[in-house]
């Protein structure tokens, strides 16, 4: 889908005609030219005019990302989301699949590593991952100047709690947090990165037997800090499940996972400890 495109399915979606969706950023002539692929918008007056209407940036670019990311790009996100349906519904054949064509088609060291770290875990074989391996994880991590703002090296993180040590993990997530304390403005799609890395985490350390200390309170103060909305519901409702775990609520948590399953809530649910 082009810029045009999705301009155009938006003002759809919003009811709108032309004139009232280009009004007082461009003129009606130009935005048809725009949305009929004959005129190129400055990302400037497309920025403009997304604020104008409360457009979602981060969804926008969702819809446009196919035609306009370069194809190798586009290839790993596809991995990447097939690697991670394929954690999620625990389909071990599915992600070692997944992983041979990770191999094949990438070089993302990155995505190379996480698919190495998920097929072990399905397997129940991280034991087995060598040495050097291991190791080579903890040098991405460590030669990394700011692993907190760089996409491919969060996820990397996210995937490696399954095979850090447990001091490793604690000390990292406690920069973490003292790096997030000090970014003054963070995208949507970084602060869903950021609950993600929160909710593993909260799984992580509960499995682990541990006790609360500043990274768990940390993270679940973040989750619950989220926005109230639509898009970071299921990671408020992760923070306030981990939350009567770690308070040995266990009662009231087996309860809202129960109530959550017979929603028909299953993704990540169905993985709870509880």
């Amino acid at each position: 889908m082009t810029i045009g495109e999705a301009l155009k399915e938006e003002q759809k979606r919003l009811g709108l005609t032309s004139e009232a969706m280009a009004a007082g950023v461009i003129t009606k002539g130009t935005y048809s030219k725009v949305v009929n692929g004959k005129l190129r918008l400055s990302s400037d007056l497309l920025v403009e005019i997304l604020f104008k209407h409360n457009i979602d940036i981060s969804d926008f670019f969702e819809m446009i990302k196919s035609t306009y990311m370069p194809k190798e790009k586009l290839i790993e996100e596809k991995l990447f989301s097939e690697m991670q349906q394929a954690l999620n519904d625990h389909e071990v054949e599915k992600a070692e699949e997944c992983l041979t064509k990770i191999k094949n088609q990438t070089s993302n060291k990155y995505l190379q590593q996480r698919a190495e770290i998920t097929v072990a875990y399905l397997t129940n074989s991280t034991d087995k991952l060598s040495k050097n391996f291991k190791q080579a994880v903890v040098d991405e991590l460590n030669n990394h100047s700011n692993w907190v703002k760089d996409l491919d090296a969060l996820r990397l993180f996210n995937t490696a709690l399954l095979i850090l040590s447990s001091e490793k993990v604690e000390i990292e997530m406690n920069l973490f947090f003292i790096k997030l304390n000090r970014i003054k403005k963070i995208s949507e799609q970084m602060e869903e990165r950021y609950a993600i890395l929160c909710c593993n985490y909260l799984d992580w350390k509960y499995r682990q037997q541990g006790e609360v200390n500043d990274n768990v309170k940390n993270a679940l103060k973040y989750l619950s800090d989220l926005k109230l909305t639509a898009h970071f519901e299921s990671y408020k409702v992760c923070g306030k499940y981990f939350g009567y775990l770690f308070n040995k609520e266990i009662d009231s948590a087996k309860n809202m996972r129960k109530s959550l399953l017979a929603l028909g809530i299953t993704v990540g649910v169905e993985n709870w400890p509880v």
